[in-house]
């Protein structure tokens, strides 16, 4: 569900909320806001190996951010309507909030809002139009939902895997055959539950499906991937398979992952 607040805001026709309440200009003008940002923000690598755009986990984190705090009403509009803004969650080296501010789009019929860039929250820029900073979004009520329980009972939904996802596998697994994976997949994730149990920090909370789930490294003949893992009425089910660059941006979006296996 979209927010009716700021439903009055939305044009175009692209699937991303973000990109809808503001027009962020061409490819060349995101790349060089996602940039400014990287370098406003504490040091970290927001660019996986594989990708052919620099910040492709940033620019995933914003988007995904600004949709939470879309739906949860955590954007924030002058009485005017002449500047917009939320928290993008991050914090400068000082550990000031960073604020992504919008200001009308006097000259577009079709976007209400223009992204002005990224402020700290000590920018005269934005204290002169808001008098309070926006708040950071909150993906769980309950802490206990960050920590995975390897005591529980796993159910192991492979065909699906298999089924929808083999194409996520290298071109070397998938030549040797879905039964071969599938053997693989069991032996892979019986020792990682092993060792889960003998260290909790192996299991990554992530934010998928709008809701908390677990990523949990599987090592298929050299090849890193993540499973990711419900809470199902007192049990988990292993709901499908991610490459390593796509379980760092979808943990991301709760905190920096600080798992060893989980890297870019």
């Amino acid at each position: 569900m979209t927010n009716a607040r700021l439903d009055k805001y939305l044009g175009g026709d692209d699937q991303r909320l973000l990109f809808r309440y503001a027009f962020l200009g061409k490819k060349v003008d995101c790349d060089k806001y996602f940039q400014e940002l990287s370098e406003l923000a504490e040091k970290e690598n927001w660019t996986t190996k594989t990708s052919s755009s620099k910040n492709d986990v940033l620019a995933s984190y914003i988007t995904y951010t600004f949709d939470k705090a879309y739906k949860d009403d955590l954007v924030l509009v002058t009485e005017d309507e002449r500047f917009s803004c939320f928290n993008t969650g991050l914090l400068t080296a000082n550990g000031e909030d960073i604020i992504c501010l919008f200001n009308k789009f006097d000259s577009s019929t079709k976007f209400h809002w223009h992204i002005t860039g990224f402020r700290k929250e000590s920018d005269r820029e934005f204290m002169m139009h808001f008098s309070e900073t926006p708040e950071v979004i909150a993906y769980f009520d309950n802490p206990e939902k960050i920590y995975f329980n390897p005591t529980l009972d796993l159910v192991k939904n492979f065909n699906h895997i298999l089924e929808d996802n083999f194409d996520r596998f290298s071109p070397e697994l998938q030549e040797k055959g879905k039964e071969y994976i599938k053997s693989l997949l069991v032996s892979s994730l019986d020792l990682t539950i092993k060792r889960i149990k003998r260290n909790y920090r192996i299991a990554v909370p992530q934010y998928y499906g709008d809701d908390i789930t677990y990523l949990l490294p599987v090592n298929l003949d050299g090849c890193k991937m993540a499973l990711a893992v419900e809470y199902v009425n007192k049990r988990y089910r292993v709901n499908t398979i991610f490459t390593i660059e796509m379980a760092y941006k979808n943990a991301r979006l709760l905190m920096k992952p600080e798992a060893d296996w989980l890297e870019i």
